[in-house]
């Protein structure tokens, strides 16, 4: 099951970005420069919330003109790192997407959900990424997303660090960002964008 593993990071506002991102430790790892793209992400789910249930995530993700489907499962997190299922295809719409989602190993329940998925929030955001090349061997993309969660009407400031695993094991990406959180005074983020937004409907 292809697998993501992530770390997140909130910052205490605006001013640590330049600093975050011109860390020592982290221009020291960086394989390339840092590059902005725009996100434009919609998350959906059944009426009846059948999807937040199971603790599974459909995102529609546009990024700089090009749509992604994602399918994400079987969320953990032990106080640090997010350990999920995750499964991409290029496609527009549902329709298109849970058939390939299904076909590349995402859960077979998906098919059955054609027709019956609505918006229940989005994320709006720029991101900030580099792949770094850590120490001991292992790879991470490190990305700062800053924008806004919304549902129902409400609206949420997002302003992030995330780092992901792309090769190696997480016990050097776990020592970058606790080398970050005390340098620069950032706080682990134990809840994923998708539950920060949908929160929002729960809220008066």
């Amino acid at each position: 099951m292809p697998t993501e593993i992530e770390i997140k990071l909130r910052l205490p506002g605006e001013w640590a970005i330049p600093p975050v991102l011109e860390d020592e430790r982290v221009s020291a790892c960086l394989m390339r420069a840092f590059a902005e793209s725009d996100m434009d992400a919609v998350y959906y789910d059944t009426e009846d919330g059948e999807l937040d249930k199971r603790r599974w995530a459909l995102r529609l993700r546009r990024e700089n003109g090009v749509t992604v489907a994602a399918c994400k499962t079987d969320e953990t997190n032990d106080g640090a790192v997010f350990t999920r299922g995750e499964w991409q295809v290029f496609a527009e719409d549902w329709e298109t997407a849970l058939p390939l989602l299904a076909d590349a190993g995402a859960p077979e329940e998906l098919r059955a959900l054609s027709g019956r998925l609505v918006p229940r929030c989005a994320v709006r955001f720029t991101r900030t990424a580099a792949p770094l090349l850590l120490p001991g061997g292992a790879t991470a993309e490190m990305a700062l997303d800053r924008g806004e969660l919304s549902a129902g009407g409400k609206r949420e400031d997002l302003l992030e660090l995330e780092l992901e695993l792309l090769t190696g094991e997480p016990e050097e990406m776990a020592a970058l960002a606790a080398h970050l959180e005390s340098k620069h005074g950032l706080f682990k983020e134990y809840n994923s964008k998708v539950s920060r937004a949908l929160r929002l409907l729960r809220t008066r």
